[in-house]
């Protein structure tokens, strides 16, 4: 019986364990990237590591953000690392969703 519980819940953790982007153009005209890292195997290291890769090494700067504290200082920004394991079964569905709107420098 735990089993039955057990899969769907470790399939969904694994499914929402992945930093997601979109592009949007916006009304200015200028190319936007949004990065997504919810979940609650995610922290905002994830995000700001998906936000390197799509820049690819030009830099970025965040025009805005939606849940989660970014660093107070650029030398302190972490990887995204492992991730923090839920301490019980409602932190696999109360988890805070977190938000990067950046723009590739360059």
């Amino acid at each position: 019986m735990a089993n039955r519980i057990l899969v769907p819940i470790l399939l969904a953790m694994l499914l929402s364990a992945c930093a997601t982007s979109r592009d949007v153009t916006r009304a200015d005209g200028w190319k936007t990237h949004v990065v997504s890292c919810g979940g609650p195997l995610l922290n905002m290291g994830h995000c700001l590591e998906k936000a390197g890769a799509i820049c690819r090494g030009y830099g970025y700067t965040i025009l805005n953000k939606e849940g989660g504290e970014l660093p107070a200082s650029p030398d302190a920004i972490p990887t995204g690392g492992l991730p923090d394991m839920p301490k019980s079964a409602s932190d696999l569905t109360n988890f805070q969703g977190r938000t990067l709107y950046i723009r590739c420098n360059g």
